[in-house]
């Protein structure tokens, strides 16, 4: 059996640098591996498996595979390869600035007609579960043996997403490879062979600030207004602010709003009331008066938001509604479907108060023309 080595290389920058901010230099020279990982399978996503997933252990030419034959001008792309369980022990108290992943991979069946292996999808794994952005590369296999590494950057500016040290050390984190298959004018069978894959650490030792995030979370605001977010200072630090920061995909950030550090139980919450449409990914920077900075866990919440808006949800004696001012047709109804109030008239402003004080507690629909939103009396 084949020495298991895939070699995780984690880089962990002086500066947590993105396209918004800068921050102050950290010492970030220590390294980690490259270290071997224990675990090798496959996951389902594209149309044909790996094989020998084992084989993509040491640089040896015995290879993991992925084989199949293909018509005239098509193209494919196989499962994933997943390699997981690289035994990382990072301090708790360390930065981590950049994780890269080396592959040595090579093909079979190039230039026939214009064919080609090229990436589908290189993504690293969190907690065993796809995370971050995708580095997969336009770039053709080789058709012997040649090495490419992925991620070398600032987090923010590669994979992007929050990572932590606990998540390096996790035995599920890891990196899953997809590779596509592109046949020219001759139909024929390719594959795509990976003989080793290595991922290596550089990261900053030392405890970053005296302070730290507990209990972040980002949940719907109980009154429909937007998003709620929540979270715990572990520690009282004069001077030390919190930016919140939101993205609507976990690789560019935007700062939303700053809060200074002084709640005197250490407790805070802030409400976005413009969240974005579709996915909406939240962080938050801890920084001290020396602009020293920690990041908090990313916490994910969505907004399909209509056009409409109701509050408070849940109700007790009067409902809101608000949407555009040539709106005509307002009707609530309870669950079996029955008419309980209706309007014709559109409201000058676009909202509307309707009394509900007499309504019996439990779910009802507010239509407001083809679309509907579910209320709860309380």
């Amino acid at each position: 059996m084949k020495t298991k080595s895939v070699t995780v290389a984690v880089l962990i920058m002086a500066v947590l640098c993105c396209s918004y901010s800068t921050s102050n230099a950290q010492g970030c020279a220590s390294s980690a591996g490259a270290n071997n990982a224990t675990s090798f399978s496959t996951a389902a996503y594209g149309s044909f498996p790996w094989t020998n997933a084992g084989n993509a252990q040491a640089s040896d030419g015995n290879y993991a595979s992925a084989t199949q034959a293909l018509g005239v001008l098509s193209s494919a792309y196989s499962d994933y390869l997943i390699i997981e369980n690289f035994g990382f022990s990072i301090p708790s108290t360390a930065t981590i600035c950049e994780i890269r992943v080396e592959v040595e991979r090579s093909a079979t069946g190039l230039g026939i007609g214009g064919s080609k292996v090229t990436d589908q999808s290189i993504r690293l794994l969190q907690n065993g579960t796809l995370y971050g952005g995708d580095l997969a590369s336009g770039t053709t296999w080789p058709s012997s043996d040649g090495i490419v590494t992925y991620g070398i950057g600032t987090l923010a500016s590669t994979w992007g997403g929050s990572w932590q040290p606990s998540d390096v050390n996790s035995a599920n984190f890891g990196v899953a490879i997809s590779a596509k298959l592109t046949t020219g004018l001759v139909a024929l069978g390719m594959t795509a062979k990976i003989d080793r894959v290595r991922i290596m650490v550089i990261y900053d030792p030392n405890t970053v600030l005296a302070l730290g995030l507990e209990n972040f979370t980002a949940t719907r605001s109980p009154d429909g207004d937007g998003h709620r977010l929540t979270w715990t200072a572990a520690t009282d630090v004069t001077g030390a602010r919190f930016v919140i920061q939101r993205s609507g995909n976990a690789h560019e950030w935007q700062d939303i709003a700053t809060i200074a550090a002084s709640a005197p139980d250490h407790s805070y919450t802030y409400i976005d009331h413009t969240p974005l449409n579709g996915a909406n990914f939240y962080r938050i920077r801890m920084e001290d008066a020396g602009k020293r900075s920690v990041y908090s866990t990313v916490s994910e919440v969505r907004d399909d938001r209509t056009a409409f808006r109701c509050w408070p949800n849940p109700f007790t004696d009067l409902i809101h509604l608000s949407g555009p001012p040539d709106t005509r047709t307002v009707t609530l109804k309870d669950l079996q479907g029955r008419v309980l109030y209706t309007t014709a008239a559109a409201a000058p402003t676009g909202e509307w108060q309707i009394p509900a004080g007499h309504l019996r507690p439990g779910l009802y629909f507010m239509q407001v023309g083809n679309e509907m939103i579910r209320i709860l009396k309380q």
